[in-house]
């Protein structure tokens, strides 16, 4: 997010009040339909106009990953790399960035589970998106010890800002509240919440189908503001949803292509646009299955023999060669001897 400042607010860590560490959850759909992506046109206010992305994700346990920044490793490396780039080498079909990061530092904020490795866990006080083994969805507040708690892992988590929808209603007063300490008074968080900007998002339908939303501003200037992303979403049926990292971060990449349009010039040619480089990334992939991943370590498996095995043969023949040609040369001999006998007959 381009706000100078608005980085505090993944360093919350106060817990206060009864609904602190309450979530949502719910079951996520296990249609086997293929992510549909939808490009738009909205109209927050009589004459304004924002291009927004939408894609809906089936079967999100099996679907959807929070990728570190440029792969494994990214957010210990403290590496920030535009959000395409993520999403290219990670086989992503449709991407968004996902968390907050420290953009002097590069350091992923808040917590990270990526494909069942806790890459970081906190005491952060943020809204979370999350899927646990059991395919079921979470948003919102969550303990340390919820994060690490493994009786039902979470697979996939991130920390966003702000919780934007919960069950069906309008959360963001509530939610300022929650958010914000001494560090962050709520006017910062009011501010950030009212300010026309860039915006990525995450929710869910009814049918546990996994909503990324996406739109396209600069901000202070063009954009929407949480309040109408949170009505946008609503309308569109969607039940609980979290602000995931915004303004000049905001990227929406299909195929690996960058396919929104940021704010930031690019470095080489003014004259174009070119997205951030920000921190983790929301990707969705083609259906895999434990099916798909037993026969996969066994392809590793028999690719390792393999190699082995040749590699041994290889070591065998060269041991061998010495012999094979005495073995050759006497053979040779004997039938030089045997020739002439032969010859006669």
């Amino acid at each position: 997010m381009d706000t100078r400042g608005l980085g505090l607010v993944m360093l919350c860590t106060c817990m206060r009040g009864a609904d602190v560490t309450s979530f949502s959850s719910w079951p996520s759909s296990s249609d086997p339909s293929p992510t549909s992506a939808h490009t738009f046109i909205l109209e927050p206010s009589e004459g304004r106009y924002v291009y927004g992305r939408m894609a809906v994700v089936q079967d999100a346990l099996r679907t959807l990953s929070v990728l570190e920044p440029g792969g494994e490793d990214g957010c210990k490396l403290q590496q920030l790399v535009p959000a395409a780039q993520t999403a290219l080498s990670g086989g992503c079909e449709v991407a968004v960035n996902a968390g907050f990061y420290n953009a002097s530092t590069g350091q992923c904020l808040g917590n990270v589970v990526s494909d069942g490795r806790v890459v970081r866990s906190t005491g952060v006080l943020n809204a979370q998106f999350g899927i646990r083994s059991d395919g079921s969805l979470v948003f919102g507040y969550l303990s340390e010890e919820e994060v690490l708690d493994q009786r039902n892992p979470f697979v996939q988590l991130v920390s966003g800002v702000v919780w934007l929808l919960r069950d069906g209603h309008v959360y963001i007063n509530q939610s300022l509240q929650v958010e914000s300490d001494e560090n962050q008074s709520i006017k910062v968080f009011r501010d950030f919440a009212d300010m026309l900007s860039a915006r990525t998002a995450v929710g869910h339908h009814a049918n546990g189908s996994v909503v990324i939303f996406q739109s396209d501003g600069e901000t202070l200037h063009r954009g929407m503001s949480l309040w109408e992303v949170a009505d946008f979403l609503k309308q569109n049926g969607v039940i609980n949803a979290i602000n995931l990292d915004g303004g000049g971060s905001s990227s929406y990449i299909l195929n690996g292509t960058l396919a929104s349009y940021p704010p930031d010039p690019c470095v080489a040619d003014s004259r174009w646009r070119c997205g951030r480089p920000v921190s983790t990334v929301l990707c969705v992939r083609s259906r895999r299955s434990n099916h798909t991943q037993y026969l996969s370590r066994w392809s590793w498996l028999l690719l390792v023999s393999g190699c082995f095995l040749l590699f041994v043969v290889r070591h065998l023949l060269q041991a061998l060669r010495p012999a094979w040609r005495i073995l050759t040369r006497k053979i040779s001999m004997v039938l030089q001897r045997v020739q002439p006998g032969l010859n006669q007959v």
